[in-house]
């Protein structure tokens, strides 16, 4: 398993700002997963076409790619059942 999560990135570097990136982050780590952080800029949205989104955060497992925290949270909860529960994934709330 080898999960990669686009995220923006601010002008200081290793500064993580936009809160749906952060969304992403915390259901990671509350399924006790980690991913390759993939620093992604305003301005390089070729970078991630290829996925089907224009914004982050967008997350590769494997072949397969997800964009939207709460599509991302939900996919968590769904392919690693394991471990913690993302309480609010699939319980109906956005």
């Amino acid at each position: 398993m080898s999960l990669k999560l686009y995220e923006l990135v601010a002008p200081t570097p290793n500064v993580r700002s936009a809160r749906f990136c952060w969304r992403t982050r915390m259901a990671l780590a509350h399924k006790g997963l980690s991913a390759e952080s993939i620093p992604w800029c305003f301005t390089e949205k070729t970078a991630i076409a290829s996925h089907n989104s224009e914004k982050v955060p967008v997350l590769i497992d494997g072949e397969k790619s997800v964009a939207d925290s709460w599509t991302i949270a939900n996919y968590l909860e769904d392919t690693y059942p394991t471990g913690r529960r993302c309480s609010a994934a699939r319980a109906g709330a956005p």
